[in-house]
């Protein structure tokens, strides 16, 4: 391993995070969790309801706000690491997939309330996983599990981030 002041901004942010998380007893629970979470607040986003765009004219139905925030998580993952941010591309693509499945077989706010059941879901088990860590803030935690969800995978692939 490198000295910490070589340490890139991703090897930093998972080193951290990954000393926090090394004292659970069980992060499959937490791999599950963050998972349901991202699935959860992308279906969430995707659900919500978008103003008509003029300007868009036939493209207006493939805009909606999970495309925003796709927009926003790819770009502060490829700041931290772009190998990092191809995999959550390909892991949204994914999840994209299934949500588009899922929007044929529900109707008016069922995606809306599925999205928001799954969401709540997963913060609902980050929370109970995150408070035997007292003294960190959750928030922080939350925000950094994906980026350690998506390395530690790319470790175990012997995959250079």
């Amino acid at each position: 391993m490198k000295p910490k002041e070589e340490l890139r901004p991703v090897e930093r942010q998972f080193e951290n995070y990954s000393k926090t998380v090394s004292t659970l007893p069980n992060t499959a629970l937490l791999y599950a969790a963050v998972i349901l979470t991202l699935f959860g607040l992308m279906l969430f986003a995707w659900a919500l309801p978008f103003p008509h765009l003029g300007f868009l004219g036939k493209y207006n139905g493939y805009v909606n706000w999970a495309s925003f925030l796709i927009a926003g998580l790819i770009y502060y993952y490829l700041r931290l690491s772009p190998t990092v941010s191809y995999l959550l591309l390909f892991i949204l693509f994914a999840f994209s997939y299934i949500i588009i499945q899922l929007e044929q077989r529900f109707t008016g706010s069922g995606l809306l309330l599925t999205g928001l059941g799954v969401l709540l879901v997963g913060l609902a088990g980050q929370r109970v996983i995150y408070k035997k860590l007292s003294n960190v803030p959750v928030f922080t935690m939350m925000i950094n599990a994906p980026l350690w969800l998506m390395v530690s995978l790319l470790r175990k692939l012997k995959v250079r981030y």
